[in-house]
């Protein structure tokens, strides 16, 4: 029988960056129940970012990702348990059941869950040298292969495979990236610049297929050895990243009786819908009070944040969530900055080039309301001006002097 002490505990289901954000706030803001993170994996919670980059290319070594050495949390008096899975939730009696049986009791449930990479539905996706990417040993695998492999296959061209095409190119090898889709990460919002940047992964090296599919992956015997197109062109690799996007890990709160709408459903404290159980990071659809709109979003930065402000609310902060998204990537020597809700934008006014080493991209509904923008080379003071006009969602009246250079971007919006 659990004792009184274990049914006040706050038990967090997860082991990454919101996960451990949580629980760091938590005890800083004067939290003092019981903390337990049980976490499937067998590292301590991880910066993803470095993954595909510093990671990859041999800059960092594999604790360097980690958000805090194991012994912090001890420190902290958090439990963590690696190599926990979770298998079932017991809302009505407040129980975590773990795979073997163990029942852990909770006073309040935290759904860290994250999400898991979405396969790659094509014959010869289970041949040796084919990897998803998205977990440390993901990343540790595929920088032992690309040891040996001198070339490389990225299929998908946003985040994952944009960020490890760069890496795998700085390291020497020869890469084809294949995107069905007609640009180069499209979450920059912006066409003209995506085209730019398509351009100068070619000028790096890189092979950029836009507007193509594959029809299979091809092997000797098991080992992967390229790929084939549906037009018929045959591409070499003996290694190969899938990066076609991820799947939010619901099931958990799915079987428990949880709202659940591409991700765990919670309100603006993080709250589902079901008692004591809250949601964060990457599986959490939470009301983005910046975009007026329900939104998952699975960039390093929401996860901090939401860790963050939750542990310091569930200490007792009454603080509204209120943090604009950003998200940043780093790709060969461009870096980005994408600030709102781009995924709203029917239109982007372009100032700059990647050329020139200065952009900044505004992103414009159809009613011509600004709610995000891409940047490139501005300072940091510019970025936070813009962030400050986002959050105002202004009517732009005068698209053509979004695109003036002699104005600063704050002023051109007008406000």
């Amino acid at each position: 029988m659990a004792s009184d002490i274990d049914r006040d505990t706050i038990v967090v289901v997860g082991g990454g960056l919101a996960a451990a954000r949580f629980a760091t706030e938590y005890r800083a803001a004067g939290g003092d129940a019981p903390v337990t993170i049980l976490s499937s994996e067998e590292d301590p919670p991880y910066h993803r970012p470095p993954l595909t980059k510093g990671f990859l290319r041999g800059e960092v070594e594999r604790d360097g990702t980690y958000v805090r050495e194991a012994e912090e949390y001890e420190e902290d008096v958090v439990e963590l348990r690696l190599g926990a899975t979770a298998e079932r939730i017991d809302p009505d009696t407040h129980v975590v059941v773990l795979a073997g049986g163990e029942e852990v009791p909770y006073r309040t449930l935290v759904l860290a869950t994250g999400a898991r990479p979405r396969p790659l539905p094509l014959p010869g996706a289970d041949l040796v040298g084919v990897h998803t990417y998205r977990f440390l040993p993901d990343a540790a695998t595929v920088r032992t292969a690309a040891e040996e492999a001198h070339s490389a296959i990225v299929v998908g061209g946003s985040f994952i495979g944009a960020e490890s095409a760069a890496s795998l190119r700085l390291r020497g090898l020869d890469v084809t990236l294949v995107e069905r889709g007609p640009r180069l990460m499209p979450q920059l919002g912006s066409a003209a610049l995506s085209d730019e940047l398509a351009e100068h992964y070619r000028e790096q090296g890189v092979e950029v297929m836009l507007d193509t599919g594959l029809a299979e992956l091809t092997g000797n015997g098991k080992l992967l050895t390229g790929a084939r197109t549906e037009d018929g062109t045959t591409v070499e690799g003996y290694l190969a990243i899938v990066g076609i996007g991820v799947v939010p890990n619901v099931e958990l709160a799915q079987d428990a009786g949880a709202d659940v709408d591409d991700g765990i459903v919670v309100d603006e404290r993080f709250r589902t819908s079901l008692p004591d159980i809250h949601a964060i990071g990457d599986v959490a659809r939470y009301p983005d009070p910046t975009s007026g709109r329900l939104r998952r979003i699975e960039h390093w930065s929401s996860a901090n944040a939401q860790g963050g402000h939750l542990g310091r609310q569930l200490a007792g902060s009454k603080d509204a969530y209120d943090e604009l998204p950003v998200f940043f990537t780093q790709l060969f020597d461009k870096r980005f900055q994408v600030l709102g809700d781009p995924e709203s934008a029917t239109e982007s006014v372009v100032r700059g080039s990647l050329a020139d080493g200065r952009v900044v991209g505004f992103h414009l509904t159809d009613e011509g309301q600004l709610v995000g923008a891409v940047v490139h080379g501005e300072a940091a003071d510019v970025v936070e001006e813009l962030k400050t006009v986002i959050r105002e969602r202004p009517l732009i009246d005068d698209p053509v002097r979004l695109a003036d250079e002699n104005v600063r971007p704050a002023e051109a919006v007008g406000a």
